[in-house]
């Protein structure tokens, strides 16, 4: 690793360091380029070269915390860190960086110090870890076998059982494993939390199981492992025995916080493959030619990120701010932003036409995204578990009005401004309280002015209409959840439950909108009402508000804004930095 960049002093830097390292994509010599990506999806491989960079610039360190030698000390940074994998390519962002994440957050939030010590090690030298989720309370049928573990008379912990599908699982030299625990004492649904040396387990109690193909990211190391009452050593265990689920629900609510802002990097490059399609190839070409209807496709596109910034942030951020309330926040941009990204991908896909279904060329990568985005959300928490997780909560959140003065703070909504460390302890215990539906009830009460003159007050009045509508949703939502307030269980099965928790998700979506805006940067882009208006437009949409119609103006300000950061390769989205091409 002797091009270690990962030191640097702020995100932003090592952020424009790693774009910088792996250089332009579009260019079909970068051996880290979409070419080689592509051609390397096509083999069903991992990206050799770009594997290789990843380690060389030591990006391990985002993930592994300050405290211990490496960058980690907020969530919603990590997010954004890793966009420039994702904007490449899933395969790469998963297999090298995503699945050792996920395999080691529950190490540092409720691990010993030498369980801490021995990941961040095996990290920081290059080394991957990775996670077998359990069964049941997973809710993901591509993971639906489990390990299984039991106490031998002079107290050896036995594996047994399986995993078929568990990434880089011949490749990790950790393995974080959710083990059903097995005895007469121990309940159907017990479950402990295991840090895993798969290399050293003895052979002749391990098999190793072949590859597991999938359609969406090919080169994903994919296979399994056979326990046949395997001993495993001294110190593996994280917390209590049979403590598993509860311990590993604050790791998974992180994980489901820092996804969807990964997530924003493939729909980047989705809107900027569209882009120059649409202008002719280079994105310095005269966008005179583009009709009106690709010009509200690229605006659309604009600011349907913008908005799943804005959640991704809000959740981020609130699990250093607001830990009692990431329960429902969590889930729900774990939900909405693939959801929206997916639209949006749909969307584009017409702007695209034929040139959609290319698997060769300069724009064959929004196609492998698409294929992609799928395998990112289902290989991680389902759409159902998210909807089935925001259910139960929504009778107690909307019991009573959220009034301006509980609204959630503005640190939820900055891309700056150091947070609280993570309190582990605080997370995945519901305290009561939603503060970011109080933004409905602040942006109301305390309107933005709109001086004499101001260009902006027509929008503002709009906003104003918009705000009453998110109003009228929200006790629609609240009219809805006494029906939900049954026995445990009943939320999975009610036809009503999940499309409250699809509407209340989207409300949260609108919140985050309103606090970003109203806590932007006087005289930056998010700062505008343009982009609001017409995020809050779509958002209503989907919850079946016609609303009142988006100016032209508007929508010709959001695509010249969209052709402005095409142009000079700027992120879109609410950090606004510059890319590598």
């Amino acid at each position: 690793m002797t091009d270690r960049i990962m030191d640097t002093s702020t995100a932003a830097v090592r952020h424009a360091a790693v774009e910088e390292a792996f250089g332009d994509p579009w260019d079909r010599a970068n051996p880290t380029g979409f070419a080689a990506l592509l051609d390397a999806d096509d083999r069903a491989e991992l990206p050799r070269a770009a594997v290789e960079l990843y380690h060389r610039v030591g990006m391990n360190a985002e993930y592994v915390p300050a405290a211990l030698g490496g960058c980690l000390e907020q969530i919603d940074t990590l997010g954004m860190m890793l966009r420039p994998l994702f904007r490449r390519d899933a395969t790469l962002a998963v297999g090298e960086a995503l699945t050792s994440l996920m395999g080691s957050m529950a190490v540092w939030l409720v691990g010993d110090a030498e369980q801490q010590r021995r990941t961040a090690r095996v990290l920081l030298g290059g080394g991957r870890a990775t996670v077998a989720y359990q069964e049941f309370k997973h809710g993901n049928d591509f993971v639906a076998d489990e390990f299984r573990v039991r106490r031998a008379a002079d107290g050896t912990l036995l594996l047994g059982g399986r995993k078929a599908a568990v990434n880089n699982a011949d490749r990790a030299a950790l393995m974080l494993t959710y083990a059903r625990t097995v005895g007469p004492q121990d309940p159907e649904d017990g479950y402990s939390l295991l840090l895993l040396e798969p290399g050293a387990m003895p052979a002749a109690a391990c098999d190793r199981l072949p590859r597991y193909r999938t359609e969406g990211t090919q080169g994903l190391q994919i296979s399994g492992l056979r326990f046949r009452d395997c001993p495993a050593p001294a110190g593996v265990m994280l917390g209590e025995w049979g403590d598993g689920i509860t311990l590993g629900l604050r790791a998974l609510q992180v994980n489901s916080a820092a996804v969807p802002s990964m997530i924003i990097g493939m729909a980047d490059t989705g809107l900027r493959t569209a882009i120059r399609f649409a202008v002719g190839g280079s994105v310095h070409n005269n966008p005179a030619r583009l009709s009106g209807s690709a010009r509200g496709a690229i605006a659309g596109a604009l600011v349907d990120l913008l908005a799943c910034d804005s959640i991704a942030l809000a959740a981020t951020r609130a699990l250093h701010v607001l830990p009692e309330e990431c329960n429902v926040l969590a889930a729900a941009a774990k939900y909405l932003v693939p959801k929206i990204v997916g639209e949006t991908f749909y969307r584009l896909s017409a702007l695209m036409g034929d040139a959609f279904h290319t698997r060769s060329g300069e724009h064959a990568i929004f196609q492998k995204h698409v294929r992609d985005l799928t395998m990112v959300s289902f290989g991680h928490v389902s759409s159902a578990v998210c909807q089935a997780t925001i259910a139960p909560f929504l009778p107690s959140l909307l019991a009573h009005d959220w009034p301006a003065e509980l609204a959630a703070p503005a640190e939820l909504f900055r891309t700056d401004g150091t947070l609280p460390p993570l309190a582990s302890e605080r997370l995945a215990a519901f305290g009561g309280r939603d503060g970011l539906i109080g933004w409905i009830a602040r942006c109301r009460e305390e309107p933005q002015p709109a001086p004499p003159g101001d260009p902006d007050a027509p929008l503002l009045r709009l906003l104003s209409d918009q705000l009453a509508l998110l109003d009228v949703e929200l006790a629609a939502i609240r009219e809805g959840c006494p029906a939900l307030d049954g026995p445990d269980g009943r939320f999975v099965t009610d036809t009503s439950a999940f499309p409250l928790t699809d509407r209340y998700a989207l409300l949260l979506v609108a919140c985050a909108c309103l606090g970003v805006w109203r806590c932007a940067d006087p005289g930056s882009f998010q700062a505008r009402p343009t982009w609001l208006v017409a995020a809050l437009n779509r958002l209503l949409r989907r919850l079946g508000h016609a609303g009142p119609r988006v100016p032209d103006a508007a929508t010709a300000e959001l695509a010249a804004e969209a052709l402005r950061r095409a142009r000079g390769a700027i992120g879109y989205d609410l950090y606004g930095l510059e890319l590598a091409g």
